[in-house]
C-alpha cells in the first residue's frame, strides 16, 4: 500500500490539501504581493530543476521510479550539486505554492514533504544505491550533499 505513495502522488495530495487550506483556513493573509511574486519564481525554479533532473534520467536511460532499483548512478549535471534534485524540486514547488496561497497553514505542505522525503524516501534509496553501486556511490555521497 505504501508503494502507492510515490513522491509525485504525495506531492499532489499535499498541493490539493494546501489549496483547500488556503481557501478555508480561518486566518488572515500573511504574505504580501512581493512574496507572491517570489512564490511564482520558486515554483518555476522547482519545476525547472525537476525537468532537468528527469531529463538526465531519460538521457542516461535509467529508472526514474522511486520504488524501483536504479540502473545507473548519475553524478553529473544537477546531481553534482544535490543528490536529490527531484525531491528538492518538489519541496521548492510546494514552498512557492505556500507563498501564493497566502496563509501560514499552507507551509505545512512543504514541511511534510521534506520530512517524508528526508526520513523515508531518501534513506531507503541511499541504502539501495549503496548496495548496488558500492564505493562509487559512497564517494559520491561524501562529495555531494543530500539536499544542497
Amino acid at each position: 500500500m505504501m508503494h502507492l505513495l510515490i513522491p509525485p502522488v504525495l506531492w499532489l495530495i499535499l498541493l490539493v490539501a494546501m489549496a483547500v487550506l488556503g481557501e478555508t483556513a480561518p486566518v488572515a493573509t500573511v504574505f504580501g504581493t512581493p512574496a507572491r511574486l517570489l512564490g511564482w519564481a520558486i515554483i518555476v525554479a522547482g519545476l525547472a530543476l525537476q525537468a532537468v533532473a528527469a531529463g538526465q534520467f531519460v538521457k542516461a536511460r535509467t529508472n526514474l521510479h522511486a520504488f524501483r532499483d536504479p540502473d545507473k548512478l548519475i553524478t553529473t549535471g544537477v546531481f553534482a550539486m544535490s543528490r536529490n534534485p527531484m525531491y528538492l524540486g518538489f519541496v521548492l514547488t510546494l514552498v512557492g505554492a505556500a507563498l501564493l496561497l497566502n496563509t501560514v497553514f499552507t507551509l505545512i505542505g512543504p514541511l511534510v514533504f521534506f520530512a517524508v522525503a528526508n526520513f523515508w524516501y531518501i534513506p531507503r534509496e541511499e541504502r539501495i544505491a549503496d548496495d548496488l553501486f558500492g564505493e562509487p556511490y559512497r564517494a559520491y555521497r561524501a562529495r555531494v550533499r543530500r539536499w544542497l
